[in-house]
């Protein structure tokens, strides 16, 4: 994916489309601050997994639940839209 970096709430953020499992987010102490996602591509859950993990960047201090409900409510509205990522690679 072409996109390297996004920025939340003031940070910089290395953006990074690998792995297994669904997403992670860094707390944006000590080091370079990143987001992974590591869910299949081009699917529901990895728009939901994008938002989710974007929540956590942009407000720490939200509780995993509620960025969980918001992320799925936000992910399932667009998925509707049909919002999806055209550069799979």
């Amino acid at each position: 994916m072409s996109i390297k970096t996004a920025t939340f709430n003031h940070v910089v953020y290395d953006i990074d489309f690998c792995g297994e499992t669904d997403g992670t987010c860094d707390y944006p102490r000590g080091g370079k601050p990143s987001i992974r996602i590591m869910t299949d591509p081009n699917t529901r859950k990895e728009l939901v997994t994008v938002i989710h993990e974007c929540l956590h960047a942009e407000d720490w201090s939200k509780s995993e639940a509620i960025v969980e409900r918001v992320s799925e409510e936000i992910g399932r509205f667009l998925w509707r839209l049909n919002y999806r990522r055209e550069d799979v690679s």
